[in-house]
């Protein structure tokens, strides 16, 4: 995985089925260019995230669907360098994802190789990766480990620890 890539994004074509119920959400995928994954393959699987009732059409109020133009969220993957550039002013070391603004941004870091925190298994923290950030465009902030052993909220910075509790890439998985 590269440190730095063009900084220009390749936007995927098409739209996907509206999902879920309530107001509409739009959002585009997109990845800059130079990343070893198209912005086909990056769509399939946060097409499926979004779209999976153990993520925010469950818990959220809303639908999502994803365009291609005029979004309003623009999940983007990106190297690190740019992942600092779109985050600014918020500090991500070259090693955290972010929303800010009308971004979603995905490390490309953290998308190849993970968190400790997920023991490897990447598909989960992908998953997480997606779903946290995508809950702060939904206005929800960060949370905190309810008791050890509990699931992890999906808002709890996960990428940096658990505080006792287990890793959960999904918001409608909660401990009760």
């Amino acid at each position: 995985m590269p440190e730095q890539g063009s900084g220009h994004f390749t936007v995927a074509d098409g739209r996907s089925k509206a999902v879920g119920h309530g107001e509409l959400v739009t959002y585009s995928v997109e990845v800059e260019a130079g990343l070893p994954i198209s912005p086909e393959a990056l769509t399939r699987v946060v097409d499926k995230v979004v779209g999976d009732a153990r993520g925010w059409t469950g818990v959220s109020g809303h639908s999502f669907q994803r365009v291609a133009m005029n979004p309003d969220f623009r999940i983007r993957l990106a190297t690190p360098r740019m992942t600092d550039a779109l985050c600014s002013p918020l500090e991500t070391a070259g090693r955290l994802s972010c929303r800010n603004g009308e971004y979603v941004v995905l490390n490309g870091w953290r998308w190849e190789n993970g968190a400790t925190s997920y023991n490897g298994q990447i598909t989960d923290y992908r998953r997480y990766m997606i779903n946290h950030e995508f809950g702060h465009a939904l206005g929800f902030g960060h949370r905190t480990c309810p008791h050890p052993g509990a699931p992890a909220p999906v808002m709890l910075q996960q990428t940096k620890g658990l505080d006792g509790c287990l890793a959960n890439p999904w918001p409608a998985i909660t401990s009760g």
